[in-house]
């Protein structure tokens, strides 16, 4: 049998029936906020020398929210994971998607025309190349020059949120509360999430890491043996973490579900959760808010990812709650298992 049926089998959850108790995927998920769409910022980073074309999704009514940096995967832009910036402002974030010099549809002319034609060769074919080419591209997300620039554009943003200029919208600024931010990724930026989370690498990484979180979301992240992460990578995670992937979610060079949630296997106790998704895939984490759902467990992602913002930003009581009893439950909810340390 294929290694990935195996793995997929391994990590596949029993559904449990949804009864009137438990209307969870039944009921508008969407917050109380109308929200407000910024499309398009062309925020200028002066430190660094680029432009960062960024969309905001922010609470139309005025007041001061805690702030979301949500990082794409490579070769992504600010477009990608609409409806999970939609959402997250819907229940009272400020949620800003930058979009990272790697990204292909708004090229970087510095970088290598080599690497570019080896991430739109890879992306083109969506992972089903000959051993050669995906091992071009594996050895592409490896190189810490990418990684850096990334580390900057947050710095960029996180400057930009407490000083104001270099084209951040000043709405999105007086609607930010700094003191209570969050960072997210996927794929590739969950690798810069983890990065900003103060996960090591090997050797050391000799690059200023933005700081002023408070909270970190990965989804379909790194674990250890790769891009310079080593099972000793997790021990400084220490702040409030949770780490998604679902059943089917294999990467670029075999990556399976249960390797992607080795840094919280391996971090230090307390206030970590990792949530598997039965059934989704690498490229399934940003389902419609609307029915029809991409699965049973679409809403139940969206209503912990909820909790934790309000756990950890909003120090909500009840979200925490919540969280650390879905975390006890011995069978999984709605397709979706959630566990806690």
């Amino acid at each position: 049998m294929d290694r990935r049926r195996i793995l997929g089998a391994g990590l596949a959850l029993p559904l449990v029936a949804v009864g009137s108790g438990q209307a969870q995927d039944a009921r508008n998920i969407a917050g109380p906020h109308e929200v407000v769409t910024l499309d398009r910022m062309e925020i200028v980073d002066e430190v660094g020398g680029r432009t960062l074309p960024t969309r905001a999704f922010f609470p139309k009514k005025p007041g001061r929210y805690p702030g979301i940096i949500f990082s794409h995967g490579f070769g992504g832009s600010f477009k990608t994971f609409p409806n999970t910036g939609e959402l997250w402002a819907s229940h009272g974030y400020v949620v800003l998607h930058p979009t990272h010099m790697d990204s292909l549809q708004f090229p970087d002319p510095r970088v290598d025309p080599a690497d570019a034609a080896v991430m739109r060769r890879f992306l083109a074919a969506r992972g089903s190349l000959d051993p050669a080419s995906r091992q071009a591209f594996v050895e592409v997300l490896n190189r810490r020059y990418f990684l850096t620039r990334r580390l900057d554009d947050v710095s960029c943003l996180l400057r930009l949120l407490n000083s104001g200029g270099g084209g951040l919208s000043d709405t999105v600024r007086d609607r930010t509360d700094t003191r209570h931010l969050g960072m997210s990724g996927h794929s590739f930026g969950g690798y810069t999430t983890l990065i900003c989370a103060e996960a090591t690498l090997t050797p050391p990484l000799d690059h200023p890491l933005p700081s002023g979180f408070s909270s970190f979301m990965m989804m379909s992240g790194q674990g250890p043996g790769r891009m310079g992460l080593t099972e000793a990578s997790f021990e400084k995670l220490r702040s409030p973490f949770m780490a998604t992937t679902g059943t089917l979610d294999f990467g670029a060079d075999g990556e399976t579900p249960p390797w992607r949630l080795k840094p919280y296997d391996l971090s230090p106790p307390g206030s970590k959760y990792a949530v598997v998704v039965d059934g989704f895939r690498h490229m399934d984490f940003d389902p419609a808010v609307d029915p029809p759902v991409l699965s049973p467990g679409a809403d139940r992602l969206r209503t912990l990812q909820i909790a934790f913002w309000d756990a950890t930003l909003k120090s909500d009581p009840k979200a925490l709650a919540f969280l650390n009893t879905a975390a006890k439950a011995p069978s999984p909810a709605e397709g979706v298992r959630i566990t806690r340390r």
